[in-house]
């Protein structure tokens, strides 16, 4: 049986939605400071729902981040 190949984020032009663990990453904070500030309203809604989790566009974040993100 063969495999089908998946095609990555840079061939097909779409990208993962990210996840609080993504968002905390790339913010270089911990999962539980990015829970407070999205409970105190401070990070934009998220794209998605994944069931009840919760997930971001890149491009939101990145918006985000240049209007100030959350301060």
């Amino acid at each position: 049986m063969n495999a089908i190949p998946r095609p990555d984020a840079a061939s097909t032009g779409l990208e993962p939605p990210l996840s609080i663990d993504d968002l905390a990453a790339a913010l270089a904070c911990s999962r539980r400071l990015v829970e407070r500030m999205r409970a105190a309203g401070k990070m934009p809604p998220p794209d998605l729902r994944v069931g009840k989790m919760p997930r971001w566009k890149r491009s939101t974040l990145v918006r985000w981040i240049a209007e100030g993100g959350g301060s």
